[in-house]
């Protein structure tokens, strides 16, 4: 277990850094259930995943500027993202930027169209900030409520209990997303590429 903790402190928080700057929740999440432990110290998983993603949106606001839509037709996951961003963009205009940032697959995407649209860079900037703080502060709560949540079916139930629940979560989440949300997704993502046909 020592190793472990070692590696954790070692590199933990840089995994926080680079997964939050390119995109996505996942090792934050992780690193925020391990606060519960006292391998991680909160306060830091909360700043470094904050800035993270700050500093990608800049990034990708900055290539959006440069050459937003050439880029965006190079990359094919960013390309089967542009429309359902293109959308929110339009319906939603600036409030789109604290949207994008719950959407998972839409945030690189979207900060390049920022990058292509009229909004200035300091609005950008300024919204940015609060965007990624509060992020980051509800992604972290509920990590360490997940974390406390591992602990105590551990405590009372040991590792194999924990991966019990894991496995039954996983289990009753994909039948969920079959049973309801896999023919919504779809029937969205048709529309959206029947109004917005990919370019040769």
């Amino acid at each position: 277990m020592e190793w472990a903790q070692q590696f954790v402190e070692q590199y933990g928080y840089w995994a926080v850094f680079l997964w939050t700057l390119i995109e996505g929740e996942t090792v934050f999440i992780a690193a925020a259930a391990l606060t519960a432990t006292g391998m991680m110290q909160p306060w830091k998983v909360i700043v470094i995943a904050a800035s993270g993603a700050f500093i990608g949106h800049l990034i990708f606001f900055a290539l959006g500027r440069w050459k937003g839509m050439q880029i965006i037709e190079a990359i094919p996951s960013l390309r089967r993202h542009y429309p359902k961003a293109n959308l929110i963009l339009d319906k939603y205009a600036h409030w789109s930027i604290f949207i994008f940032q719950y959407l998972y697959g839409t945030r690189m995407v979207a900060a390049i169209l920022f990058g292509c649209s009229s909004l200035e860079f300091w609005r950008f900037f300024l919204l940015q900030i609060v965007n990624c703080i509060s992020w980051s502060l509800i992604i972290y709560t509920v990590g360490r409520l997940l974390g406390l949540a591992g602990m105590a079916i551990v405590e009372h139930f040991g590792i194999y209990g924990l991966l019990t629940v894991l496995t039954i979560a996983a289990i009753a989440g994909g039948w969920t997303y079959w049973r309801y949300g896999h023919r919504h997704v779809r029937n969205h993502f048709q529309q959206n590429n029947d109004d917005h046909p990919p370019r040769d």
